[in-house]
Formats: C-alpha cells, structure tokens, sequence
C-alpha cells in the first residue's frame, strides 16, 4: 500500500513501514503519567532530606513549595530542585552511612507527595517512616536519568500491566525516579508477530532497555529447539538494531494446562530447553535472562481457573520479579 508524502528513504537506510500497519498497543502507560510521578518521587525524597537535616523552612512552606514545583514547567522544576540541591550541600556532605537512610517525615507531607516509590511506609504515632534508597551514582545526576523501559509480550503482559496499576508501586512499577515504563501486551501473540509489533511504524526514542516475554502461545505448534533457535536470531536482530538497547528475557511460565496438547508432559520438557538454550545465549553477551522460579505449575492459587493466566497473587510475584530484575 502507498503511503503519503515522503519517498523512499536515502541510502542504506530501511524504507520506512507505512504507519497505518503499526500494531496498536493493547495497554501502555502514558509518558505524562511516567513523568509527573517521578516529579513526586524528586520531591518527596528532597522534602524528607530537608526535614532530616532540618534545612528548607517550616513543614507549610515545603508543602506550599512542592505544590507550585510539582506543577511547575520543566525547566522551573529542574532549577527549583538543583537550587535546593545545592541548599542542602552547603549545610555538608553527609556521611556514607546516611546514602540509604531512614528519616521520618509527617504524614501530610507523605499524602501530599503521593505516589513515591521505592518507600516503605508504616505509621507510627501519627508519622510516616520512609526508607529513603537513593539510585547508584553520585550526585544529583543520578536523579535525572531517566531509562526508557518497554515490557512487550503476549497476554501475560497484557494481565500484568492491569494488575501493575492497582498495585502500591503502580504502573510504572515504583521505579518512575529512574525509568519511564511502556507496556505492549498482545493477546494471542506468538513469536512471529514479535519484530512487527516492535518494528512496524515505530517513532519515537528507543527503549534503553527492553523486556521481552513470549513463547508460551507456540509451544505445542513448534518444537522447543526450533523455538530458541529462532528466538535466539531474532534477539541478535533486535540487538543490531537497537545496540544501545539492555535486552532482558523473561522465562517462558509453566502452564497447568496446555491448550490442545497431545502430551503436556512434552510441551513442558520442551519449555525447560527453551529457556536452558535462551538463557545460555544471553549469557554470550545478548542481553540478561530473567526467571520465575516461584512461580510454578503445581501451586494451584497462582493461576486462574484455565490453567494458563496467573492470578492475583501469580501476578503479584510475577510482577516483582520484573520490579526486582530492572531494579539490577
């Protein structure tokens, strides 16, 4: 099919795919979401240093101040951070102890900065105590960059995601101080469709890190080394093409039932040499491979009725395995 406007592209360069064939995401979160709760991540840490040292005024005044900053344009945000930054290093450098401190802050000031992630919040006395882990790297650079993360898959992306927003850390899966999350869940997806649901009609910054989760839907139609081995290549694409791109491999879950399966047995052996082949290959400098061992086909409350989608709490731990596999 034509498309309108631009010719070819010059070079060696790809055609561009025609943007009516990109495959519409079933569910992503916005980028303004991404962005304003990492805002209230920057606040509430600063507010509670501030209170800790005893530095930025009454608990008003910061509440006030975090109001119009919150709200405030990119470039008054990162102006009004970095001058309180530089309030609090004047006042001296704090010991290496206090890089992961506990500091103890009102609970108006916690409800106004909601949304904060990585904290531990427990009430005491009418107070919040917040765990305060700052990223790695020095300095309040560290703060402002932000990774791009697409977590891509088929429908037990398409669940998590659901799941992810009703969750304490949200979509963004507590880790919007550092990163942006995009989720792509397909349902029905098999490998085949993975380069056009990634490639087709895409614009846009590229992810610094990808999350891929798929093959479940294909075992059963292909054999399990047929499968790793075009996984494999197709991995080695995606990296070609994307070289700055961190690729993590989400091991394939096992099913309590296989759909239309002559020997679910096979299919589940079939399974373990996909993900032995994929993880051996990651190894070789493709990309990091991510497992759920709790996960698991015996534990009956992890999945639905069908056997195949995982429940509330199977979500839950799948959901923390991703959280805790960006997190490294």
């Amino acid at each position: 099919m034509p498309g309108k406007g631009k010719g070819p592209s010059k070079g060696k360069q790809p055609a561009k795919r025609p943007l009516s064939k990109r495959p519409a995401p079933v569910s992503s979160s916005s980028e303004d979401e991404g962005d304003l709760q990492g805002r209230q991540d920057i606040l509430a840490r600063l507010t509670a240093l501030e209170q800790a040292r005893g530095a930025g005024g009454s608990a008003t005044g910061r509440a006030k101040r975090a109001r119009s900053t919150l709200l405030a344009s990119s470039a008054t945000f990162q102006r009004d951070v970095l001058n309180r930054l530089s309030a609090l290093e004047s006042t001296g450098t704090p010991a290496a102890g206090e890089r992961a401190c506990e500091v103890t802050v009102t609970e108006a000031t916690a409800v106004e900065l909601s949304g904060v992630a990585e904290q531990s919040v427990q009430e005491e006395s009418g107070q919040v105590a917040v765990a305060i882990q700052p990223p790695e790297g020095d300095g309040a650079a560290a703060c402002y960059t932000r990774k791009r993360v697409l977590i891509c898959g088929h429908s037990m992306v398409f669940w998590a995601a659901r799941q992810a927003k009703k969750t304490q850390f949200g979509s963004q899966l507590g880790l919007s101080l550092w990163a942006t999350v995009e989720w792509q869940g397909r349902r029905g997806l098999r490998w085949p469709g993975l380069l056009p649901l990634l490639f087709e009609g895409r614009c846009g910054p590229l992810p610094d890190i990808l999350v891929i989760h798929l093959g479940g839907n294909d075992l059963g139609l292909v054999k399990g080394k047929a499968l790793s081995l075009q996984a494999e290549a197709d991995l080695w694409w995606i990296k070609e093409r994307w070289p700055d791109t961190l690729i993590i491999w989400s091991a394939i879950l096992p099913r309590r039932v296989w759909r239309e399966a002559l020997d679910p047995a096979g299919i589940e052996r079939a399974r373990h040499r996909a993900n032995r082949a994929l993880e051996k290959a990651l190894g070789r400098g493709l990309g990091i491979y991510l497992p759920h061992p709790a996960i698991k086909a015996e534990v009956a409350d992890l999945y639905r009725s069908d056997g195949v989608h995982l429940s509330v709490s199977g979500n839950d731990i799948f959901l923390e395995d991703l959280r805790q596999g960006l997190r490294k």
